[in-house]
């Protein structure tokens, strides 16, 4: 059984999209019941069901580009979904992850602007990858188109599908995520474009040099630092104040004073990595830094795990999905989750 699990986790590219999109999702829909004071035990269902169906659709997006990229991965020398399957194997595959997404989006097509918003993300996602539009090789157009498919419309319907579409808290976290996700594209694009070069693949990545890739992602990494800042503070302002044993306080705050002091880290360890010439990539590097911490650990772990906590507080059922949600992320993840700790360590006591 476990070994059918991570066939399937391949497959589908679990863990090229899971750690970044799943936390994103928790965090907005944990959001959303501290915004609307919504502790009540259905929570516990439509968490799940929308987590089953957004999972399920990020999936989709990438097997659908692995579909669209199959031979020019087998160029690159690079793994592919589809590289073991036949053609109507691979067929078989997409047909049923497309079942799959129609199925799990039924349970919330009734609620105002979720179908659109469904289409438009199907869409966008189909189109960035597969002929004839294939727009990932259509320059600024295919990063505009991919931080749209991947993040924009996806936060819209979460929204939407809670209930919350049209807030001004909803324009906040599509726009930071999709600022979010346009530098994911970018550093991605960046890691790839000597491969891509040498394929003649025509993406955002491959149009300008070397010098103005790296300034153009060193000012979206500066971009992503603050649009975290702005979820934060949405945060704040959305969930505070609340009634905590009976003493009202402001609950973000602790969120708000963890990023202050990364940024304050990060942002003197990227001057001082710049004054020596080189570039902090806090997304694909395998070094430990506030930064990393800021971009990856913060989002993906720090800030999901606390509104989930909140939740649990209010609502002690929620457990189970703060439970779940730590299990994946710790255990089954198997994450390091003591070098933040660490590095933070190393920083203030060297």
């Amino acid at each position: 059984m476990h070994t059918v699990f991570n066939r399937i986790a391949g497959f589908i590219r679990w863990r090229d999209w899971g750690p970044g999109k799943i936390p994103m999702f928790c965090t907005i829909l944990a959001y959303i019941a501290l915004a609307n004071r919504n502790f009540s035990t259905s929570f516990v269902f439509n968490f799940t069901l929308f987590i089953i169906f957004a999972t399920i659709h990020s999936a989709l997006g990438y097997v659908v580009n692995d579909w669209g990229d199959r031979e020019i991965d087998r160029l690159h020398g690079k793994p592919n979904a589809f590289e073991n399957l036949s053609y109507f194997q691979g067929i078989g595959a997409l047909v049923a992850l497309l079942g799959g997404a129609f199925l799990s989006g039924l349970p919330f097509v009734r609620q105002p602007m979720v179908l659109p918003l469904w289409i438009g993300w199907a869409f966008f996602a189909l189109a960035y990858s597969l002929k004839p539009l294939r727009l990932k090789e259509r320059g600024a157009l295919g990063l505009g188109v991919s931080s749209l498919a991947q993040w924009t419309l996806p936060v819209l319907l979460t929204f939407a599908a809670m209930g919350r579409f049209g807030r001004w808290d909803m324009i906040v976290f599509a726009i930071a995520n999709t600022i979010s996700g346009a530098t994911l594209e970018v550093a991605h694009q960046r890691y790839d474009r000597t491969r891509d070069l040498s394929t003649h693949t025509n993406t955002f990545g491959t149009h300008i040099n070397t010098a103005k890739l790296n300034r153009l992602y060193a000012a979206a990494l500066l971009l992503d630092k603050m649009a975290l800042g702005a979820v934060l503070i949405t945060i704040s302002v959305g969930i505070a104040p609340l009634s905590l044993f009976a003493v009202w306080i402001g609950l973000g705050l602790p969120l708000l004073t963890i990023y202050l002091v990364l940024l304050s880290i990060a942002l003197f360890e990227t001057t001082r990595s710049s004054a020596s010439g080189e570039l902090l990539d806090p997304y694909y590097t395998t070094k430990h830094s506030a930064n990393k911490l800021l971009h990856e650990t913060m989002p993906n772990f720090v800030v999901s795990t606390y509104l989930l906590l909140l939740t649990t507080v209010f609502q002690p059922v929620n457990g189970i999905l703060l439970l779940a949600f730590l299990y994946w992320r710790l255990v089954l993840g198997q994450a390091d989750w003591q070098w933040p700790l660490r590095a933070l360590q190393a920083w203030f006591f060297r």
